[in-house]
């Protein structure tokens, strides 16, 4: 994208012209939330579930936001505004708007609603068909449990979390907490398999209800026995099967973690039929043929 174009408070417009006040209370207190979902061929996907957690989070902020406005249609002239023709990513920021510097918020706020459009990460095609390691970083106890499970602005832990994984040569950082328990990816979720059943940690111990880990588990009840229970270390190396999984990557099968092999070290028979159905239930949905859908 040569001149990128967002998406501000009712207007499209050149990011490089794009301004948010300085008073804004998401710069000044990080009061505010996001999401990101994919687009195929300029077409949104799974928007409505997105929108849904979004609008779920914000009630719980107290940020004013109606999930039922067109932002699937905004997406897709965003979309051609930015001339993207295959696929790409729209991250949907909101946030409390400006306000004093205070901590109390006021009572009544106009919130900032920005739209940005980027290009998928490269190296997709060959992390899903070859698979990729994902690193354990240590996790602290600091972080609020109760904001553990929203997509807020506060995200110097995933920040942090791509840099080590990144040092480490590695695709994702997995959060691991001082027992050994492994939480979730910096931006994704994971699943196990061991003897045919599919393992995923539970949305109650404060990780985020990822929208794809949600599809990904329905897509699955058909195929295998699915178990939530927390997972450690020694779990995942035991593991016949690794993958991770957001909105942008869809299902990216693990075949390292740090120094260690998973199973044979190639992706499994279970991640791959996952994929497969996956990718049919994407097709369905926006009325494309699988092989349209590009990354």
């Amino acid at each position: 994208m040569s001149a990128p174009i967002c998406y501000l408070n009712g207007r499209y417009i050149p990011v490089a012209q794009a301004t948010i006040p300085a008073t804004d209370r998401g710069f000044l207190f990080g009061e505010g939330l996001f999401e990101t979902w994919k687009t195929y061929q300029g077409k949104p996907f799974a928007v409505r579930e997105h929108l849904a957690r979004m609008a779920k989070s914000a009630r719980s902020v107290g940020i004013p936001f109606e999930a039922g406005e067109d932002w699937s249609g905004r997406t897709e002239i965003l979309a051609k505004k930015n001339k993207i023709s295959g696929g790409g990513a729209v991250r949907f920021t909101i946030t409390r708007g400006c306000g004093e510097v205070s901590l109390v918020p006021p009572r009544l706020t106009k919130p900032t609603r920005l739209m940005l459009f980027r290009p998928l990460e490269p190296g997709l095609v060959e992390a899903r068909d070859k698979g990729v390691t994902l690193h354990l970083m240590d996790f602290g106890v600091g972080v609020d449990p109760s904001f553990r499970n929203l997509k807020t602005l506060n995200y110097l832990p995933a920040v942090r979390g791509k840099v080590e994984a990144k040092r480490h040569g590695a695709f994702e950082s997995l959060y691991r907490l001082a027992d050994d328990t492994v939480l979730e990816g910096t931006t994704s979720n994971y699943f196990i398999v061991s003897k045919g059943r599919l393992i995923t940690t539970p949305v109650a111990t404060g990780i985020l209800p990822g929208v794809t880990r949600s599809l990904v588990i329905k897509i699955a009840a058909k195929l295998v026995d699915i178990v939530e229970r927390p997972i450690r270390v020694a779990d995942i190396i035991a593991a016949d099967e690794v993958f991770t999984t957001s909105s942008t990557i869809e299902i990216v099968p693990a075949v390292r973690v740090d120094n260690r092999r998973i199973a044979d070290g190639k992706p499994g028979e279970i991640t791959r039929e996952l994929r497969r159905r996956y990718r049919a239930m994407v097709a369905r949905r926006l009325q494309m043929k699988v092989d349209e859908l590009g990354v």
